[in-house]
């Protein structure tokens, strides 16, 4: 065998199935290849058919729970766990992410795990009285009580950061449910090692016994098709592709709960304000080049086009022209953590790019795909590549009003920036009911202070404009029979 290609085990409910005579191998991205045990012929290990197993996981105390993931949280620290370190190397060779960004995502691993974290994520979104037991009414409705349980779920997870396996991981013991983690081509990995670790620290613990990690092949309809049926799974988040996620609702049936966290784009939006003074100007700047360079631009956070409230004249649009390149400058001022030059141009990007710049009477063309760049429109559309914008390349489109650019909004719209703050009150309640989701500012003047304002979110805050927690358990409703002075009163309402 290849040296070069990696061993992946199955982890399937605490156990550890290495790859032996039955191993598939497997392309990764960027040369990454790996083997694992054959998935097809480990199925019954990876699903969960007896609910009745879940009652282990359902009876455990939720702060005993956290308590786990507290002390998981404690090892993973990268330097010192080497499963961790494998899975950082992987990712670095098969993911987007340069080495000081992927060190930076790893690092915020422990914290994910932090006690108070989990409980005010768990509190927020479902309610720990809710959790770990049934919950009366009050007044009349005294004998009804309602309890959230845990489910058999199904992730198919996204690569792009690797805080993905975490998250998913964290959310599966917070709602008490068994969990299969489909892990993604490009960070086969991640989820693997952390729950290695669980396995490691506490391997009997009903958390532990209710993981299951392995990769399979996109579009596989023999896995899909024997893992998603009703007997086995109760809910599916879905990262990724429309692809994918078209995929899989082949297979789904009543009873079978799809949240689809599908590809997002992001946008920021600028008011004519920013053009009347030099310090607007470049904090403005600023703030654009924090949303589109953080993780290199492979977020759906990250802003990828700037609609500006501007005039189509050629002395509005060097305005515009100078906006862009104070952005462009600005790239040197993010710290190695968030977004770094990239080491390879983006070849179908930069065709791209050239083909417009010879249209000089509709765009005005700027860098390149390696320290960063941007494409004005001289008129009141944005480019027709705009999903293929990547490596720091951005498109300015000037607008009218902001109002202009409720047409190009929906649920796909996931972060928009904005500057300065006082066109808040004038598009909040707008672009929320035209789909978007976060609404964050581009003021601060410093890369860090930009990037926390529009990241520090409280514990289970929504994301992608639902709350997956939520939704990842069901609700039960336990209606015993009323005193009959109660059922009179509510029969009387």
């Amino acid at each position: 065998m290849d040296r070069n290609v990696l061993e992946i085990p199955i982890i399937a409910r605490g156990r550890i199935i290495m790859p032996g005579e039955d191993a598939v191998e497997y392309k990764g991205r960027g040369g990454a290849d790996f083997r694992q045990a054959d998935p097809h012929l480990h199925i019954h290990d990876l699903v969960l058919s007896d609910t009745a197993r879940l009652r282990d996981l359902h009876d455990t105390p939720m702060r005993e729970i956290i308590d786990l993931f507290a002390e998981l949280g404690t090892q993973l620290r990268l330097d010192d766990n080497e499963l961790l370190q494998q899975s950082f190397a992987l990712a670095l060779q098969a993911g987007g992410l340069a080495e000081p960004i992927l060190r930076g995502v790893y690092d915020a691993l422990p914290h994910m795990f932090e006690r108070a974290m989990m409980t005010a994520l768990v509190e927020k979104t479902i309610g720990l009285d809710y959790i770990d037991g049934w919950v009366p009414g009050s007044g009349p409705y005294g004998n009804v009580s309602i309890r959230a349980v845990g489910t058999r779920q199904l992730h198919i997870t996204a690569g792009n950061v690797p805080v993905v396996a975490a998250m998913t991981v964290a959310r599966a013991g917070l709602t008490k449910s068994d969990i299969l983690i489909k892990s993604p081509s490009n960070d086969p990995l991640t989820a693997n090692a952390i729950a290695r670790t669980l396995i490691d620290l506490a391997p009997d613990h009903p958390v532990t016994k209710h993981i299951a990690v392995a990769y399979w092949k996109g579009g596989d309809e023999f896995m899909d098709s024997q893992i998603v049926r009703t007997s086995r799974i109760d809910k599916i988040t879905a990262w990724g592709g429309m692809s994918s996620v078209r995929h899989i609702q082949k297979f789904l049936q009543p009873g079978i709960d799809l949240t689809a966290l599908n590809p997002k784009y992001s946008m920021s939006m600028i008011g004519r304000e920013t053009f009347e003074s030099e310090a607007a100007m470049e904090e403005a700047a600023i703030g654009l080049a924090t949303l589109a360079g953080f993780y290199n631009q492979t977020a759906c956070a990250n802003t990828r086009l700037v609609y500006v409230e501007s005039d189509t004249d050629d002395a509005s649009l060097e305005r515009v022209i100078a906006l862009g390149r104070r952005m462009v400058a600005a790239y040197d001022l993010l710290p190695p953590l968030l977004s770094v030059p990239f080491t390879a141009p983006n070849r179908e990007l930069e065709a791209e790019m050239a083909a417009v710049a010879l249209e000089d009477d509709f765009y005005h063309v700027e860098g390149d795909t390696l320290k960063g760049g941007f494409i004005v429109s001289k008129f009141n559309d944005r480019v027709e590549f705009f999903d293929k914008l990547n490596n720091r390349v951005v498109n300015f489109v000037p607008v009218d009003d902001l109002s202009d650019v409720l047409k190009w909004c929906d649920d796909t719209t996931q972060t928009v920036g904005i500057y300065p703050e006082s066109i808040r009150p004038r598009i909040l309640d707008a672009f929320a009911l035209a789909g978007i989701q976060r609404l964050v500012s581009l003021a601060g003047g410093n890369p860090m202070t930009v990037y926390a304002n529009s990241h520090h979110m409280p514990p289970g805050s929504p994301h992608d404009g639902i709350e997956p927690m939520r939704r990842s358990v069901r609700w039960v409703v336990d209606m015993r029979p009323a005193e009959q002075g109660a059922a009179l009163e509510i029969a009387a309402e």
